[in-house]
């Protein structure tokens, strides 16, 4: 029964004190728990794989090599991801950066603690210390790295895949290089002036290295997470969207929308609306074909903000499109974003900058502290019985 504690407790500490990391907005226990139950699961096909595969490699340095890297290291990290990436990343709970390393971390912990079990009941106490202290917080770290490349992709849907296969990647390293110190460890290719605990020593100082990176990471997103739950001072940048962002550009839009216009024009309008300027094959002919340049404000990687513009004719500049997430308004986004867009049109020698805006919007009165001015209306009929009843209001730019 001791055994068995002594391998249980090291994952289920590990669980515990990454949940507490989660200060701001913690995730359902029940959906914790099944995470973990999932990656006590992902064990089975991992190791049926690493069965398989194993026996057919000798023991010279590059066959260990393989073997730790391109089939123990990439069966089980790739089987933890896929639990992570299929069950916990649709959660609505996953809504920070900071819960990529969260239901990563819980995955691994499942996993490791079914691994610990078996060697540990196999081969009693010393194995149950050693791994408290080595393997246990190793699989730990492999679940940060991997999980802080998840949380990055969950707000960067135009990256998703890149991001995906660097926390991959940089699992399996890591994963990989800590099981190649101790695989050759009596290995008979192996010179014997380098001792067995000169093979340990680079296993455990591949864990030191992990966990300063996986600390370095959780505080990165633990930052971001005060971002959003507790907002004060903002990182902005500016990006130029590409055919790639589209989907960013579509899921800032479908949470701007229904709170800006829902008071103003019925919901059938507003889907209407949706489909005709914001669908994938709309967004990408106004890149293309229209001259319309797109740009995403990031709060350091969280998308917040979009806009659109283009040349309209007589060095005037129209700003097609400007919307910012609800909860970001009053920081000062858009005025930073609109500042950013006038100052590219006079570069480009334009002479003023003229928008559309809804007559019942009261975003016509913070574009008049802009200084932009109304200079006319406009009806515009854009199909199924529906109109867009705008102001035109403008900003002149050179004197």
């Amino acid at each position: 029964m001791l055994l068995l504690a002594l391998s249980v407790a090291p994952g289920l500490a590990i669980c515990f004190y990454i949940f507490h990391k989660d200060i701001y907005n913690r995730e359902p226990k029940i959906t914790l728990l099944i995470s973990f139950i999932l990656g006590m699961l992902a064990i089975i096909p991992a190791y049926l794989l690493e069965s398989v595969l194993i026996p057919f490699f000798g023991n010279s340095i590059l066959a260990t090599a393989i073997v730790a890297y391109g089939i123990v290291g990439l069966s089980e990290e790739l089987f933890k991801f896929l639990v992570v990436r299929y069950y916990c990343y649709s959660r609505k709970s996953f809504d920070e950066p900071l819960d990529g390393i969260i239901y990563a971390v819980v995955v691994s912990m499942g996993f490791a603690t079914v691994e610990n079990i078996g060697y540990v009941m196999q081969h009693g106490y010393s194995v149950a210390i050693a791994r408290m202290f080595l393997a246990i917080p190793a699989h730990a770290t492999f679940g940060v790295m991997m999980g802080y490349f998840i949380g990055k992709a969950k707000f960067n849907p135009s990256k998703q895949n890149s991001y995906f296969l660097q926390g991959i990647f940089w699992a399996v390293f890591f994963h990989g290089t800590y099981d190649l110190f101790l695989f050759l460890q009596g290995n008979p290719n192996i010179n014997p002036l380098i001792s067995d605990m000169l093979l340990f020593s680079g296993a455990v100082a591949s864990l030191i290295i992990a966990i300063r990176m996986s600390k370095k990471q959780i505080s990165l997103h633990q930052k971001l997470s005060q971002k959003l739950f507790k907002p004060g001072m903002m990182a902005l940048k500016i990006q130029r969207a590409s055919i790639e962002d589209i989907n960013t550009i579509r899921e800032l839009t479908f949470k701007v929308w229904p709170q800006t216009y829902a008071a103003i024009i019925e919901k059938k309008q507003i889907d209407y609306m949706l489909d005709m300027m914001y669908s994938e094959a709309a967004l990408e002919e106004q890149m293309l074909h229209h001259q319309h340049t797109f740009i995403i404000i990031y709060d350091d990687i969280l998308p917040v903000a979009f806009a659109s513009y283009g040349p309209s004719g007589n060095a005037t500049w129209k700003l097609h499109k400007i919307y910012i997430l609800p909860d970001q308004h009053g920081k000062g986004v858009g005025r930073f974003m609109i500042n950013h867009i006038m100052e590219y049109v006079r570069l480009k020698g334009g002479y003023s900058l003229i928008l559309n805006v809804n007559r019942n919007n009261k975003a016509r009165y913070f574009y008049e502290k802009l200084g932009f001015n109304i200079i006319g209306e406009e009806d515009t009929d854009i199909g199924s019985g529906y109109f867009m009843n705008d102001y035109i209001m403008e900003k002149k730019l050179q004197e």
